[in-house]
């Protein structure tokens, strides 16, 4: 084989050779992982303002406290104008402390989480806070008091109250003086025009707003116009047991309705000086004749 010959043979390999390399290349490149895009730019820092909203779910008609409420973050343009927005200077005045102190009420029921909006609550003088105190098919009352039927104004809103109803009764020629409970478990709605139940302090009322059934709400017009009326306050809990489960769970408590009282106490029951009246309206005596005995009854005087 001639010189040339070879030459051309080692040429043609070395172009297949070259070609098979460049080849193989081109292959692994378009197998190779897309290059990685450029890190993207930093989103924007939305800005948030915090939003009163309900700390648990508030039924219609709560008499909203400062722990139903709390604060919490809210994009600023997701705010509505209706939403209680925290100031951010400390002179201007806090929304949460404003509506715990005026004493207002749940309009319409607001979920846990839910933001306060200024239709859903109602303020005392406002129209129709009165009907958003009271529940369903239930009647506001007020009656007159003075320092002593209102226990010297140590009742507040949100208590629970009997009535006690003191009056004269004329049995024969005696009058008798009685006293007797006529509703149990009342719930007091307001003092005089207000229904904060935050200010601890006593405080002389002259009016008690009640929350009655229709039927008791005409009891109490009647009892109104018998005798003295008095409050006596109830307890929290009926017993021991149940008030150390109250404070331990911190859950509230279910009040049952008011009903219609049960006990009376009478004059000669206070006082061992009062003549004491029997039951017995006749004297009876025996009277025997031989082994006849007979009974005679006789009008008392």
């Amino acid at each position: 084989m001639s010189v040339r010959n070879i030459v051309l043979i080692l040429a043609a390999l070395l172009i297949m050779g070259t070609t098979g390399l460049l080849a193989r290349a081109w292959i692994n490149a378009q197998r190779a992982p897309v290059t990685a895009a450029a890190p993207a730019a930093p989103s924007p820092k939305v800005e948030a303002a915090m939003v009163l909203v309900a700390a648990t779910d508030l039924p219609s008609g709560t008499l909203l406290k400062e722990t139903d409420l709390r604060w919490q973050a809210w994009p600023e343009e997701a705010l509505s104008e209706t939403y209680f927005v925290k100031p951010k200077a400390a002179n201007q005045p806090d929304p949460l402390k404003e509506i715990a102190e005026a004493g207002a009420v749940v309009r319409r029921g607001i979920s846990a989480g839910e933001p306060l909006t200024k239709g859903r609550i109602i303020k005392p003088g406002e129209r129709g806070f009165l009907a958003a105190v009271l529940r369903p098919g239930y009647r506001a009352v007020s009656v007159q008091v003075n320092p002593t039927s209102g226990i010297s104004g140590l009742v507040f809103p949100g208590d629970r109250v009997d009535l006690i109803l003191t009056h004269t009764i004329k049995r024969g020629k005696i009058n008798r003086r009685a006293s007797e409970t006529v509703l149990t478990n009342v719930r007091v709605l307001a003092i005089d025009q207000t229904t904060n139940d935050q200010n601890g302090g006593p405080r002389l009322f002259k009016n008690a707003t009640l929350e009655l059934t229709p039927k008791q709400a005409e009891m109490l017009a009647v009892v109104s116009e018998i005798g003295k009326l008095s409050l006596s306050l109830r307890s929290l809990a009926k017993d021991e047991a149940e008030l150390e489960r109250l404070v331990e769970s911190g859950a509230p408590l279910a009040e049952p309705d008011p009903e219609r009282g049960k006990t009376y106490t009478w004059d000669s029951e206070v006082s061992r000086l009062l003549w004491r009246p029997s039951a017995a309206r006749h004297t009876t005596v025996q009277v025997s004749r031989g082994n006849e005995v007979k009974e005679l009854k006789f009008p008392k005087r």
